[in-house]
């Protein structure tokens, strides 16, 4: 009995100096200050529209409130994120700090799938998610161009009207199929919302029409490109038109 209460006791005790030595060291560790600030940028398809220094910047709150040097129970982490996701190309901050006393910054990228020219309106890029994104001259994505004969009334999303919801279906189907996506370079779309691809390899004129019945359309023309062409030749065609039900009309 004696025996089972002593130990019970060096557990206890044990126990206690480990809690103690947890809480001293977390104490320590909080007031710390910023050794170093770390910053990774998730690979996006090799598209990089920040850097290290534009997310320090970002931290930095431009430059007006400096992180490195203070104190880790001084800085909100939550705010920082916030920060670093002003940068209308950063999707996600994660602002975290490690047991060597430096600030981790984990960033993900939004993802470009095209590129718009607009008449009446400055050049926008496409997000994967329909977001409307300004262009930088720190980098050009490869994503296919779209040209507008008319203005949309989008103003943050495309997804802000039906047929902007179809049309980012149609830029995703194209971005989802390594054919497709490496195919397809340039996209018009006409008054009537009627799409027409330009290829980037053949000559070609695709006639679309509007952005739907996805599966039908691209079925049709992969038989275009894998069975008419090789046969009837190369630059036989100049216009290729998929809008009829069960036809290919070429021309």
């Amino acid at each position: 009995m004696k025996r089972e209460i002593k130990t019970i006791v060096i557990l206890s005790s044990t126990v206690v100096v480990m809690l103690a030595i947890i809480g001293f060291t977390g104490v320590k560790s909080s007031s710390r200050p910023v050794n170093d600030v770390l910053v990774t940028i998730e690979d996006q398809d090799g598209d990089f529209f920040t850097d290290q220094l534009e997310v320090l910047n970002l931290l930095n709150d431009e430059s007006t409130d400096y992180v490195l040097g203070l104190a880790i129970d001084d800085l909100d982490l939550k705010e920082l994120e916030r920060r670093v996701e002003r940068n209308p190309f950063i999707k996600d901050a994660q602002v975290y700090r490690d047991i060597k006393g430096n600030l981790m910054v984990k960033v993900q990228q939004v993802r470009p799938i095209a590129r718009v020219f607009s008449p009446s309106g400055p050049d926008q890029y496409i997000s994967v998610d329909g977001e409307l994104l300004p262009t930088t001259a720190r980098h050009t994505a490869r994503v296919p161009i779209i040209e507008l004969e008319r203005s949309f009334s989008w103003e943050q999303n495309i997804t802000e009207t039906e047929y902007g919801q179809e049309l980012l279906n149609t830029l995703k189907y194209i971005d989802g199929d390594k054919f497709w996506k490496a195919q397809i370079a340039h996209i018009v779309i006409a008054r009537d919302g009627e799409l027409t691809f330009l290829p980037q390899v053949t000559k070609q004129e695709v006639k679309f029409g509007m952005p739907e019945k996805l599966e039908k359309k691209f079925r049709k023309l992969k038989v275009f490109y894998k069975e008419i062409l090789p046969n009837k030749g190369w630059n036989t065609y100049s216009m290729v038109n998929l809008k009829f039900e069960n036809q290919i009309v070429c021309e």
